[in-house]
């Protein structure tokens, strides 16, 4: 600990060199985490769902078949299941913005059963369930976009050859990693609409069915139980936990893990080289004074940590920026309104913060290692005539 003061001094003795190098660090590391946020945040969604005991029922042919409305109904009839709802897809605009949230018409009797993490006034529920265009929409939706009880929400058809004309008639709230910008309306309402147009044979379509056992023991069983009651029917279907859902659901991304986890590679390889180089030429800088520690009595040990101190506490200062900074960061700063709908909501989780940060401080030990070595290893008579 008595020298890091000399340390400090020697980190900041080019001060300009010093912060670009923090810069570099901390600007790639930001980015990095927004990108490893993107992977860590779906991964830690999916597992926080266990405990809610919900499993979705969609045909064997994927999102795009067709589940009929009639089994809802059925599957809620099952021992173990709690509630059952429709849960089928819009995809509306709203204006010129092309689906700026999740829409999704369900079964407003049900769905708070099923999704009992999420609260809603109980007078604004009653007043949802009996108006078939009403809506309820997440709180943080109706903060965006100033919403409130009784305000109209058209929706404009993309998939669908029809608009909806909603009306906000209740507010739900819930935890913070919950899409609270969603909006749900009554499922009945979707499919007057479906019948009314040239889209009728796609009427009676529940989308999936989105419910909720009694025990997490007997959600295997049940699952097996409602696939193998279709299996020999015209449209079988292909039941799952709500996290085995989402996993499958973030597959449809491709090799998205793969492809983020080169792009961090890269980086990292690219740090160690901006590091590394102003490290060298740090040392380069100093080869005399190096030489004089050595006369004086430093031992090459004592050499090599005060150069490895060094670039590990500028790589550590951009890693403080970079990936704690971006924690705090969103943690403040909503960016989902500017997402387009894409992201209901962001945050870089602590474990992620906390790797890019062990990552600015391997950064630091591996470009380090170089120039550490070489001045442990120089000779005082050579550095002393060494004229730089």
């Amino acid at each position: 600990m008595k020298f890091l003061v000399y340390i400090f001094r020697n980190a900041r003795r080019n001060p300009i060199r010093s912060l670009l190098t923090v810069g570099s660090v901390s600007v790639c590391l930001f980015l990095s985490m927004i990108l490893a946020s993107f992977l860590t945040v779906n991964d830690e969604v999916n597992s926080s769902v266990k405990i809610y005991n919900r499993v979705v029922t969609m045909s064997s042919q994927g999102l795009g078949g067709k589940v009929p409305v009639a089994r809802v109904a059925e599957v809620a009839a099952m021992d173990g299941v709690v509630a059952a709802s429709p849960f089928s897809w819009y995809g509306g605009s709203v204006g010129n913005e092309r689906m700026p949230f999740a829409q999704f018409g369900v079964d407003p009797s049900q769905i708070f059963t099923i999704m009992d993490e999420l609260s809603v006034p109980p007078d604004q529920l009653e007043a949802w369930k009996k108006d078939r265009a009403g809506c309820v929409i997440g709180a943080k939706l109706a903060s965006d976009r100033k919403l409130k009880i009784g305000d109209p929400l058209p929706l404009k058809g993309t998939i669908y050859p029809f608009d909806l004309d909603l009306t906000v008639r209740a507010i739900y709230d819930g935890p913070s990693n919950r899409d609270l910008r969603m909006c749900m309306f009554n499922w009945d309402y979707l499919d007057e609409g479906l019948k009314k147009s040239s889209m009728a044979g796609a009427a009676g379509n529940a989308g999936i069915i989105y419910l909720k056992c009694k025990d997490p023991a007997a959600m295997a069983m049940l699952s097996e139980k409602i696939d193998k009651a279709y299996t020999n029917s015209d449209m079988p279907t292909k039941t799952q936990t709500e996290e085995a859902f989402g996993k499958m659901f973030a597959e449809y991304f491709g090799n998205l893990k793969d492809l983020i986890l080169a792009v961090g590679v890269a980086v990292v390889f690219s740090l160690v080289c901006v590091a590394g180089n102003a490290m060298a030429m740090a040392m380069r800088e100093r080869t005399t004074e190096v030489a004089v520690l050595k006369a004086i009595g430093f031992s090459k040990g004592l050499v090599c940590f005060i150069v490895l101190s060094e670039a590990i506490i500028v790589a550590g200062i951009g890693g403080l920026v970079g990936a704690i900074g971006a924690k705090f960061f969103f943690d403040f700063v909503d960016i989902a309104p500017y997402t387009a709908g894409f992201l209901p909501f962001f945050y870089v989780p602590w474990s992620t913060a906390l790797v890019g940060m062990a990552a600015s401080l391997a950064i630091g030990l591996v470009s380090g290692l170089i120039p550490a070595i070489l001045a442990a290893n120089l000779s005082v008579i050579k550095g002393l005539r060494k004229v730089v």
